[in-house]
């Protein structure tokens, strides 16, 4: 036990404790801060937070077609709250503008001279169209009309089941799998839910940022470790005991113990931001949704995938912290121990953690426009996977030192 906390202690030496915080913070406003500025990035996408936060306290985690229903009458509200507040802007009446129908053949026609004309903007034309729309509900009207159409063009493709969303452009060895699961939703009442595509989309990018840094903080916590003790000359004498000869099982614990609390403490310090934000509206929302394209593999609420993503970056934490110990070990300096420290977080941060986190759990090609589709939780087995090849290399260099002439 008494080595066991010294090499805690080692670990956590206050000068790379301080640099690594450091790091963070600047990391931190680089990468994962723009999608707490912007998670609901746009007027539009406010616009679909707003009216899906005032869904779900009326009509709950889904919409029935009589609920569908009622939406008829929200719209013509709008449109005539969109029509009293024209009435502040007196070159809306001006330019014949008098309602919402009137500002967007007034806004079509204006894109259509503009097109004509080589893209040459008119500036008075393009002032009164961004004061109206900015001075209105110009972006809710158009956001509810827009879920509206896509909540009919879905129930169309449910009454003939013809539709294969997504899977449309899917390869012949997947489609199959994917219209089956698409079926399966169009027969359950998950089909109709809508949480808001804005809410996605940051959850996932700011997932992937999160799991870049907490792979590139233990890289950075762990990697001097062992090289410091071939740089000091330790080694041969904990090599002259039988217990010494059992440390470096004794320092991957510890690691492994390191990378699990740092990860822990990464979780809740970018959690806090990010909660703040108001996400937990649609906890208990499904995954699938009229206001994204995007089919999931689970039937998971939205509370269940955040802390599936959690887990994710932790077992990629893990494994990580497990790589960089074994790595770390064969480095007879600082300058050895970087050539290698690089790559391993490129490969597990930088290239393995982004791909993970991107679009987790849903149907998704391998890269961007593959060929190829990915299969039913192919981010849980790499995960996995990494950690097991991180617990195999650690345990046979913990064999091979133990079996090692003194």
């Amino acid at each position: 036990m008494e080595i066991w906390k010294w090499e805690l202690r080692k670990i956590a030496n206050p000068g790379i404790l301080a640099a690594v915080v450091l790091l963070g913070i600047v990391y931190y406003y680089m990468f994962p801060s723009f999608y707490i500025r912007y998670f609901r990035n746009g007027p539009n996408a406010e616009a679909e937070f707003a009216l899906s936060a005032e869904w779900a306290a009326k009509y709950g985690v889904t919409m029935e077609p009589s609920e569908r229903e009622e939406l008829d009458g929200q719209l013509a509200g709008e449109k005539a709250d969109f029509q009293e507040m024209l009435l502040a802007i007196a070159e809306a009446s001006d330019a014949g503008i008098a309602d919402y129908d009137s500002f967007c053949a007034y806004r079509d026609s204006y894109y259509d001279q503009t097109a004509a004309a080589g893209s040459v903007a008119d500036m008075e034309q393009e002032w009164l169209l961004h004061r109206i729309m900015d001075g209105t509900n110009y972006y809710r009207v158009q956001t509810l009309a827009g879920f509206m159409d896509a909540y009919d063009r879905r129930a169309e493709r449910t009454a003939d089941r013809t539709g294969t969303g997504i899977c449309r452009s899917a390869p012949d060895d997947d489609t199959d799998a994917m219209r089956r699961r698409e079926s399966g939703l169009m027969q359950s009442a998950r089909w109709y839910g809508y949480l808001p595509g804005c809410v996605w989309q940051s959850t996932c990018e700011y997932a992937k940022d999160l799991a870049v840094w907490c792979v590139l903080c233990n890289v950075l916590l762990l990697s001097p470790v062992l090289v410091r003790d071939r740089i000091y000359r330790t080694r041969p004498m904990q090599w002259s005991s039988r217990h010494g000869r059992a440390v470096l099982q004794t320092q991957m614990t510890a690691a492994c113990m390191t990378a699990l609390a740092v990860t822990a403490v990464n979780l809740v310090l970018y959690g806090i931001p990010f909660l703040r934000q108001g996400p937990l509206v649609f906890r208990t929302f499904g995954l699938e949704s009229i206001w994204s394209d995007a089919t999931p593999w689970f039937d998971w609420t939205y509370g269940t995938y955040l802390l599936v993503l959690a887990a994710l970056i932790t077992v990629l934490s893990a494994a990580a912290a497990l790589l960089t110990v074994f790595v770390s070990q064969y480095s007879g300096n600082y300058i050895a121990m970087l050539l290698k420290a690089l790559p391993l977080f490129v490969a597990v941060g930088a290239m393995a953690g982004s791909w993970l986190l991107d679009g987790s759990f849903y149907f998704r090609s391998l890269w961007q426009n593959a060929p190829v589709w990915g299969f039913c939780g192919m981010e849980a087995v790499m995960a996995c996977l990494l950690l097991f090849c991180g617990m195999v290399l650690c345990m046979s260099a913990v064999r091979r030192q133990r079996r090692a002439e003194l």
